[in-house]
């Protein structure tokens, strides 16, 4: 692919967390920019067996429990979105599925997948078992960011999409590097 294509479709992995946080900032300002819908993705099929820091009080029990959880966390994340970019075309997309089966799934209707992360340690690090599986299985370009990069990415460098023709396992970006 020799030109750059509009992005149309941005697709967030959100969780709540500080990471998913600046994905979500990260992906608003991105489709701000180039005019695509923001679709917000939140999976909550781990609920049952893990409580993470991102999420107050004990893993919840009942089924009807864990949706309602979702929910909000999506719905605050969209709300938070439309707050600061109204004229944003924003969607929540709610999962009851693993996360790491979600996001790959569901980026095959995106033009760009955009997910948080931790800066690794140096030589090094660790790359959840989410990460891992979207970087290897994404049907898009990838991105990931850190908490402390939302605001030092510079959008020129962006990746092009590629085609969907085009295998695509993951997006290295020099600004996040």
């Amino acid at each position: 692919m020799t030109g750059r294509q509009p992005l149309s479709r941005i697709l967030v992995g959100f969780d709540g967390s500080p990471a998913g946080q600046a994905a979500l900032s990260w992906g608003a300002q991105e489709a701000r920019r180039s005019g695509a819908e923001l679709v917000v993705l939140h999976a909550w099929g781990d609920l049952t067996r893990c409580r993470t820091p991102h999420m107050p009080g004990r893993a919840p029990t009942e089924e009807a429990d864990r949706k309602a959880i979702a929910e909000t966390v999506v719905s605050q994340a969209v709300a938070t979105v439309r707050a600061g970019y109204p004229e944003l075309a924003v969607r929540p997309l709610l999962c009851r599925d693993r996360a790491a089966r979600a996001l790959p799934r569901h980026s095959e209707t995106a033009d760009l997948l955009v997910l948080g992360g931790l800066r690794p340690a140096a030589g090094g690090g660790y790359l959840g078992a989410t990460l891992r599986a979207c970087l290897a299985l994404a049907a898009c370009p990838t991105v990931v960011v850190t908490p402390d990069q939302v605001d030092r990415v510079r959008y020129a460098d962006l990746p092009a999409p590629r085609a969907a023709t085009e295998a695509t396992t993951a997006t290295s970006h020099p600004a996040l590097a």
